[in-house]
């Protein structure tokens, strides 16, 4: 068993990449405007991007990506390196042409891969190391009461 906030992460992170791809899919095939790019029916990114396309005209990509990556709920248990991840994305998101944006989708999906694989890695370590604790702890209280 992890815990709720490693969980919590993996699915953030698992959300965030079916987001990627699905963008990613839409830009091949249309040139929408940026507020429309920020729709999403993934649970654990629809306030993010909807602060994102809030604010985007009144602060500016950059200012809108820092607002909506402050609302991210401590629960989902990112870290600040997870966060700057995303921001990085957000701020560069409609800043160029068609071409460079599906570049810069193939960029964030290799990213966001590479961080779900370490982070289950990590996931599955921890869970054999609370198994191995408990395991230890029975045998300890079992030699305790003979």
């Amino acid at each position: 068993m992890i815990s709720k906030r490693a969980t919590n992460r993996i699915q953030f992170f698992e959300q965030f990449l079916l987001y990627l791809n699905g963008l990613r899919d839409r830009l091949g095939y249309t040139l929408s405007e940026l507020r429309t790019l920020l729709l999403s029916d993934e649970k654990m990114l629809s306030q993010m991007l909807k602060t994102m396309s809030g604010k985007l005209f009144d602060l500016g990509r950059e200012g809108a990506a820092h607002e909506a990556i402050s609302i991210i709920p401590s629960s989902y248990g990112l870290k600040s390196e997870d966060k700057k991840l995303i921001y990085g994305f957000l701020s560069e998101l409609g800043s160029s042409d068609c071409d460079s944006q599906l570049a810069h989708c193939e960029l964030y999906i290799s990213l966001v891969n590479g961080l779900l694989s370490s982070q289950r890695e990590e996931a599955a370590k921890k869970s054999r190391l609370y198994r191995l604790l408990g395991v230890f702890s029975g045998i300890g209280a079992g030699l305790f009461f003979l």
